[in-house]
Parts: C-alpha cells; structure tokens; sequence
C-alpha cells in the first residue's frame, strides 16, 4: 500500500512540476487568457479597398490581409510584433498591446478605445477599436460549488459499499469534463492549427485521461490496481486545470461556447479529480485490508481441509480382542 500511495504522490508532484515551470499546464489552448474585455475592430479610415483588418479571438490578437497592390506597414508601439511590413497577398496575425485585453482591468460597461496607425504604400491609415468592459462572475460561488463537489464525493465514498466503483465513475467524469474543456479551448483559438493546439493544450492529460479510462475498465473487474490509476490520473486532471480557475473571475474566457460551460467543466475536472484522488486512498487501503482478509479466509479454509484429509486417512482404531 505504501509503494501504491508513493507513486500516487510521485505523479501529483510530476504535475505541479510542469504548472512551476510555466510548460503547457501554465497555459491556456494558444497562450489565450481569460479576460475582462472584448475587443473589436470599428473602423478603418479611410478604407482602401483589399485591406482588411480585424480582431480575433474575443480581440486578443489582430489579422491583417493586404489585398491591396502595395506593402502594407503597422507602426512601432504595439510591442515586438511591430514595426511590421505585409507584402502585397500576406497577412499577418499578431497580439498588439494597443489593442489586445489580456493583462487590462476593464470595468463592466467601461469602453476603452484604441488606435494603429498604418501605412498602405504612403497612404496614412488609422485603426479604431475599442475594449467593452462586461460584468465578472461570483467567483466565491464557483469555487464553493468545487469545494462541495469533492468534499461531497469524500464524504460518499466512506458510506459507500463498491467505492471503488464511485471512484472510477467520478473519475471518469473528471476526465470527459477536462476532455471538453480542452477541446472547447483548442477550437477559440483561430492564430494555430487545430492538431498541434489541442496537444499542446492537453499536456499531460494525455498520460491522465489513459490513466482514466483504464483505471475504470481494470476497476470493474474488481481490481485494486484499477482504483489506483483512477486516482493518479484524477489528481493529474485536477492539478492541470488549476491555472483555468482564473475562468472563476474573469468574464470573456478562451473557450468555443458557453461561459457558464466551461465553468461547470471547470468544476468538474477539479472538484471530482480533487475528491477521487483525496477519497482514494481510503479506499486503497479497504480494499488492501479485504484482500488481506480474504486471503487469510482461504488459507484457514485450506488448513481445514487438510486437516480433515489427515484424520479420513487416519487407521481405523483396533477394537477389543
């Protein structure tokens, strides 16, 4: 049992390695945050006709197509991006500090306006757009719901009769709400192929989701072992998700649907992966001690039987003379 709970803490400790090291599990699908703004583009003056620029992923970067017959140029000030030169038929996709959300505290209902100035082969262009401030969740009630929900599963699996079999349901569930939650992450990001983004995204969910799913099948089976990867993988699930709490506190989130969605995913992946991996180790241990029951159950029975075979072979005793 102890070697079983050694490896369980040695994976734990592999994952929170990768988040200090800010590796994939520091990061959002893409290098995407979440926000407090929208950002879009509102105009271009005066317009020239085959250039067109706009924004992208809720304003956290902008693309250029240069349609036109000349170099296109972004003036210096948007950070290291620019100063930058399109070719006639290029684009560009780039994050300017002029106009991008990310690292801006923008109050809901506030408009924080923004300017680029270009230059479409000697002709000035100006860019306007603007920050929309929109409303922050109630963060002290998204991480209750992620308290209770590993907190209730901790709490059922003492009253539980196959916790085991709670365990890798719950786990389970962790791992298709982390599955979702990454997939949903990967398609809000329109600056990177899909493929390379939704495995850079997943990380070391890839060793954790595996983990997962044949932790449950080898659960079924009634096998100690299975509950084991259950709980090593769920832990994994919940220490990756961790930097995507910010989702708790921040209203325009890197995700291809709901907010309140990806929220609930959030929950999910935490709470559940939290509560397998705490509630686990009690149920190692159980299954441990019945295991030790068991066998001790059939080598008595075993003993017994011998025993009887000893006394059947035994001579009768001789009777009186």
């Amino acid at each position: 049992m102890r070697v079983l709970v050694r490896l369980l803490l040695a994976l734990i400790t592999v994952g929170a390695t990768l988040i200090g090291k800010g590796g994939p599990a520091a990061a959002h699908a893409g290098g995407l945050t979440a926000t407090d703004a929208r950002g879009t583009v509102v105009s271009v003056t005066p317009a020239i006709p085959g250039l067109t620029i706009t924004a992208i992923e809720e304003g956290a970067r902008l693309r250029l197509r240069n349609g036109t017959g000349g170099p296109v140029t972004i003036s210096p000030g948007g950070g290291t991006a620019t100063p930058a030169v399109i070719p006639p038929g290029a684009e560009l996709t780039w994050i300017d500090e002029r106009a991008t959300p990310d690292g801006r505290s923008v109050a809901a209902g506030q408009t924080v306006p923004w300017t680029i100035a270009l230059d479409a082969a000697g002709v000035p262009v100006v860019v306007t757009g603007s920050l929309v401030g929109e409303e922050r969740p109630l963060a002290a009630g998204w991480w209750a719901a992620a308290g209770l929900t590993g907190a209730a599963l901790v709490l059922l699996a003492k009253r539980w009769r196959r916790a085991d079999l709670l365990l890798a349901g719950a786990g389970t569930v962790a791992a298709a709400a982390s599955i979702v939650h990454v997939a949903g992450s990967t398609l809000a990001v329109e600056s990177a192929p899909l493929a390379g983004t939704f495995l850079s995204a997943a990380g070391i969910n890839l060793l954790a989701w595996p983990l997962i799913i044949g932790g449950a099948v080898t659960a079924l089976r009634g096998r100690a072992a299975g509950v084991l990867a259950v709980c090593a993988g769920a832990a994994l699930t919940a220490v990756f998700v961790l930097p995507d709490v910010t989702s708790f506190h921040r209203p325009v989130l890197p995700f291809a649907g709901p907010a309140v969605l990806e929220r609930i995913l959030v929950v999910l992946a935490l709470g559940l992966g939290a509560g397998v991996a705490v509630a686990g180790a009690g149920v190692l241990r159980g299954l441990a001690q019945k295991a030790a029951a068991d066998s001790a159950d059939s080598a008595d029975f075993a003993d017994s039987a011998d025993s009887g075979d000893d006394v059947a072979r035994q001579p009768p005793a001789a009777g009186p003379a």
